[in-house]
């Protein structure tokens, strides 16, 4: 970990200038630029509210309205979408830097650091949205009309200031994973083709789309006890949405789970890197 602090101290600078590289190239030359952050979450927002709100009729509660699952809904695509595409780009970025690793004394280290600050810096783009939303609800009245009377109403509250620690907390968890997949990847090329589908089933075992009493209720509860973007989720959910702290248990295995994938990731990370140009 100290190696790790140490690097960025030392390449901060190469750290900025490669983070607004890939800000900027994210989306040149199109028209909308950045608006795309906010098209793709709006359109898997439409299509999933469709399919499990109408065509399944999933419930989230007797009396939650679509206002309100429309902004549940919203906050878990956002996160995970910052989270599965950072982990995904991680994973092929040693592959498609090779050129700087092979030929030139390059801090390998800062590729995975900098792909996991894009994605968390457009992630924010969709939570400003959610917020947004959130307000216009709050503002207009409809939040005292939607939700179930026995539990939470929608509003914002003095927990936001936890938002900026669930943004580190999670930040430091894709590292790990990101840093363990991008040497693994080195090793077996397979890693970056077998990720996507790994990321697909682990969307679907995460209540994002669903409620997580849904699976509570069945023998695959135990799903939910060992998956941390499940505490992620209902973290950033309970501070955006209903203004109400995170759940300590949540927050505090969400923290340690993350630390500890951190340092095993970039441990290894750094393990591998002396054979980097050989096995590219």
């Amino acid at each position: 970990m100290r190696s790790l602090f140490r690097s960025l101290t030392q390449n901060r600078r190469l750290v900025k200038d490669l983070l607004v590289r890939d800000l900027k190239g994210r989306y040149a030359g199109s028209v909308l630029g950045f608006f795309w952050s906010l098209v793709f979450p709006a359109v898997n927002l439409v299509v999933y509210m469709f399919v499990f709100r109408i065509v399944l009729n999933v419930r989230w509660g007797d009396r939650m309205g679509p206002v309100e699952v429309g902004l549940l809904l919203l906050v878990g695509i956002v996160v995970w979408q910052a989270f599965a595409e950072g982990v995904a780009r991680m994973t092929n970025t040693l592959v498609e830097n090779r050129n700087l690793i092979q030929k030139v004394v390059f801090p390998a280290e800062v590729l995975p650091i900098h792909l996991t600050l894009s994605s968390m810096t457009n992630m924010l783009i969709g939570v400003a949205v959610a917020l947004l939303g959130l307000g216009y609800v709050v503002y207009s009245g409809q939040a005292e009309s939607v939700g179930d009377p026995a539990m939470r109403h929608l509003g914002v509250g003095l927990s936001l200031v936890c938002l900026p620690l669930l943004i580190l907390i999670q930040a430091v968890l894709m590292l790990g994973v990101g840093s363990f997949l991008a040497a693994f990847n080195l090793i077996l090329r397979d890693t970056h083709h077998v990720i996507g589908v790994i990321l697909m089933v682990w969307m679907f075992g995460t209540p994002i789309v669903y409620p997580a009493f849904a699976v509570e209720r069945t023998k695959f509860a135990w799903v939910l006890a060992v998956n941390p973007i499940h505490w992620m989720i209902e973290s950033y959910r309970d501070v955006l949405l209903y203004g109400s702290w995170p759940k300590p248990e949540y927050l505090a295995a969400f923290a340690g789970v993350s630390v500890l994938v951190l340092f095993l990731g970039m441990k290894f990370f750094l393990a591998q890197k002396p054979r980097f140009p050989d096995l590219l």
